[in-house]
């Protein structure tokens, strides 16, 4: 169960309803093929964030289908998104999802490891969003880090890791190094003077950085 009551965000989710046809045959899909995607009340945070910010361009860490991805797009069309998955078969649904909102010229999907892929990547970054294996988001960012341009919006998902991160008796036994690893992710945020954080307790957890 997500860290927030199942309740409350179930209540959450049946209010914005409000959703594009494509969007909802893409969450039909995860489902159906228990795919992981950023829940219906993170896709719309990731549109807002998106219409606020209008980045122009955006790294995405953890493609999945699609979903998250083409929740920014729709933010603000105009961005450009590089986004990073490594299973190949998520690779071609994804694109198959990006056709369908005619958005193949402003989305490239780059199939790889992410440390191998970010090693390759140039340029500056005005958003960036992990959704990708969560042992590794220190190592993420200390190779995106740099990749962020001034006042660059940070966004992690899940980082609460379904109440572990919050408090001992949450924690599953097999899950104590991602949890433990996480929660010296966000410290390592909230420690850097180069970033201004917030945790939300949306879904399974956000976190909101912007970098100075």
């Amino acid at each position: 169960m997500d860290i927030s009551c199942e309740i409350l965000n179930q209540f959450i989710r049946s209010k914005l309803t409000n959703v594009d046809e494509r969007f909802l045959k893409i969450e039909e899909y995860a489902k159906k093929n228990n795919i992981p995607v950023v829940s219906r009340e993170v896709s719309r945070l990731l549109t807002i964030l998106t219409m606020i910010k209008k980045p122009k361009r955006i790294l995405e860490l953890g493609t999945a289908i699609g979903y998250s991805t083409l929740s920014m797009h729709i933010g603000f069309p105009e961005a450009k998104i590089i986004s990073v998955e490594m299973d190949f078969d998520m690779v071609m649904q994804a694109k198959k999802n990006i056709k369908e909102f005619n958005a193949e010229d402003k989305i490239t999907i780059v199939g790889g490891d992410a440390k191998e892929v970010l090693q390759a990547i140039e340029g500056q970054f005005d958003m960036v969003f992990f959704d990708a294996a969560k042992a590794q988001y220190i190592d993420y960012f200390n190779l995106t880090k740099d990749k962020m341009s001034e006042e660059c919006l940070f966004v992690c998902d899940n980082v609460l890791y379904k109440g572990m991160v919050v408090a001992r008796r949450y924690l599953v036994r097999r899950m104590i190094t991602i949890a433990k690893r996480m929660n010296r992710f966000i410290k390592m945020i909230e420690d850097d003077p180069n970033f201004v954080m917030t945790l939300l307790p949306v879904s399974d957890g956000v976190l909101i950085a912007i970098k100075k």
